[in-house]
């Protein structure tokens, strides 16, 4: 199964689950952990998540995964909150960050650079713009690699 297949699989499966608790699916992460691939899974709720809903959500996702026969192999399975610096995963869980820095990697350079670090001046539904140090930059979704809330203290 194609890398973007395993997510949306995942995705299904895990959605449900977490709604059933009241939460939300922020996102999904797929990566090497050692010899096993590692699915980390980001929940959120209005309230923030607790230890134990993370606790359920992976015990249910981890038995919906073995039933479906999704994860072929051993595999380590997180599920956490996104975190005070979390990931964007797509441009509508942006709005709310409007005036707040972020750090953005591009898939390819922009002016020699593919990292930013600026704050969040405007939230579309296609892309972003960032002004950084005095300057406007405008990135569509589909250049942005990864995107991040920087704590400010």
């Amino acid at each position: 199964m194609a890398q973007h297949g395993l997510e949306q699989k995942i995705l299904e499966l895990a959605r449900p689950v977490a709604e059933s608790l009241g939460l939300a699916v922020w996102g999904l992460e797929l990566a090497a952990s050692g010899r096993r691939p590692l699915v980390r899974l980001f929940i959120e709720s209005a309230g923030g998540s607790t230890v134990d809903q993370c606790a359920e959500v992976s015990r249910s996702l981890g038995a919906a995964l073995e039933v479906e026969d999704v994860m072929r192999g051993a595999y380590v399975l997180e599920v956490s909150s996104p975190g005070l610096e979390r990931r964007f995963f797509e441009p509508g869980q942006l709005p709310p960050y409007v005036g707040r820095i972020l750090d953005v990697s591009l898939a390819e350079p922009e002016d020699g650079r593919k990292n930013f670090r600026g704050r969040l001046e405007e939230a579309r539904p296609d892309g972003l713009a960032l002004a950084v140090d005095g300057r406007r930059f405008d990135f569509s979704w589909d250049r942005v690699k990864k995107a991040r809330l920087v704590h400010e203290f």
